[in-house]
């Protein structure tokens, strides 16, 4: 059963099938999960007695998220190298493709919808703008820097683990850019005179976030703590 004094992070290493109902709360499950269930809940305001029955009944439930649910308990059994190689092969290339479609959307409405949603826009183009090199030069920071040095040394010293924070806080970089573009798209919602390439840009912008908040979960709470492990 899942209690107050859990963490978000922990629910979903356990239940990876409450990260659809997490997300439709806009809970941080990745880079601000740390904080127990009480405290992450009270300060959106929840009443955290119904959230802890509504989370316990959709960590109970077989939802459509069982994909990532098998995808992440698969990635729980790898070791440390497989669990690096699978984050390349998997996350960096899905979330470069979607990165690149959603930019090149984005500057369709921005374009198109200027006259009615200029300002908006701007500040959305700009943020995402720096989103996507965040983890553009994240991505290649793990691919040519730390990842190979995990692969060349399996039992981390200090100066290994002090590179793996650096990923971490990294991580917390992106996740504040996407929490301040969902604020300023009302969780990416279209407005009315939205067309279908506005709303294409949304849900493309949508599957890229939940992607990132997947690949951060694996990082921070299975990856990287099970390298440090290797002491």
């Amino acid at each position: 059963m899942i209690t107050k004094d859990m963490t978000l992070a922990d629910v979903v290493k356990e239940h990876p099938n409450t990260i659809g109902f997490l997300n439709g709360l806009h809970l941080d499950y990745c880079c601000g999960g740390h904080d127990p269930i009480e405290i992450a809940v009270r300060e959106k305001g929840l009443d955290v007695e119904k959230f802890l029955a509504e989370l316990n009944a959709a960590a109970a439930r077989q939802t459509a998220q069982q994909d990532v649910h098998a995808d992440i308990e698969s990635f729980k059994e790898l070791t440390v190298n497989e669990m690096l190689d699978d984050l390349e092969a998997t996350h960096h290339v899905t979330g470069r493709q979607l990165m690149a479609e959603t930019e090149e959307l984005l500057n369709k409405i921005l374009i198109v919808h200027y006259p009615h949603h200029g300002e908006m826009l701007t500040r959305l183009h700009h943020l995402y703008a720096g989103l996507k090199a965040e983890l553009e030069e994240h991505f290649a920071k793990e691919e040519k820097l730390v990842f190979p040095l995990m692969r060349q040394h399996p039992h981390p010293d200090k100066e290994m683990l002090a590179l793996v924070q650096e990923l971490e806080t990294e991580h917390s970089g992106a996740g504040d850019i996407i929490k301040e573009i969902q604020e300023l798209t009302g969780q990416l919602t279209p407005p009315a005179d939205a067309c279908p390439t506005f709303r294409r840009t949304y849900t493309v912008m949508g599957q890229l976030f939940d992607d990132v908040f997947v690949h951060i979960f694996k990082e921070n709470s299975i990856a990287f703590p099970e390298y440090a492990e290797q002491v």
